[in-house]
């Protein structure tokens, strides 16, 4: 505790989450034509955190990558990978069912492989924290279980947990 004040910000707070970690791109080449294999890595790396990145069950991070059509700007059908990193238990905390988490010093790695169709396409990758997951799944098994005199707080704090998303990495590159 710096100063000896309590300065954690944690996992709601975008730029302290951007300074833990460090995360790369990488491709096969610069440019490439129709028909060819696209080979894209993203890897994410726990370089400064301290514990397991996300920490506990409450956050997840989505790691995101899909072609667009640079002119329409829309995703090409069929072309969106995700994978979630986290601790993924249910509502009542009685098991873990996966657990995706980046230990310290470890590393994550998508890898994401396409044959490009046509011209005009563009790989979008972008990282994507959900601090509030777990919260989110709870307040709507609540209100979808009947939340009787706290219906009210309850809504207002799944409104909440909805709106603490944020992203720490967006990258589009063209590439045909």
């Amino acid at each position: 505790m710096p100063g000896r004040r309590h300065l954690w910000r944690g996992i709601h707070d975008p730029e302290m989450v951007k300074s833990g970690v460090r995360i790369d791109l990488a491709t096969g080449r610069a440019r490439y034509r129709p028909g060819d294999q696209l080979r894209a890595t993203l890897t994410i790396a726990n370089t400064g955190v301290g514990h397991n990145f996300p920490t506990y069950v409450t956050p997840r991070v989505l790691a995101r990558a899909e072609l667009v059509d640079q002119n329409a700007g829309e995703s090409v059908p069929q072309s969106v990978e995700e994978r979630a990193i986290g601790r993924d238990v249910p509502l009542d905390l009685s098991r873990e069912i996966a657990d995706t988490r980046i230990p310290p010093g470890g590393r994550f790695v998508l890898k994401y492989n396409r044959r490009l169709e046509r011209a005009g396409l563009s790989l979008r990758v972008t990282v994507t924290v959900f601090p509030d997951h777990f919260y989110t799944g709870f307040f709507e098994a609540l209100l979808a279980g009947g939340a009787g005199a706290g219906q009210a707080q309850i809504q207002e704090a799944l409104e909440a947990s909805r709106r603490s998303s944020f992203v720490i990495f967006s990258r589009d590159l063209p590439l045909t």
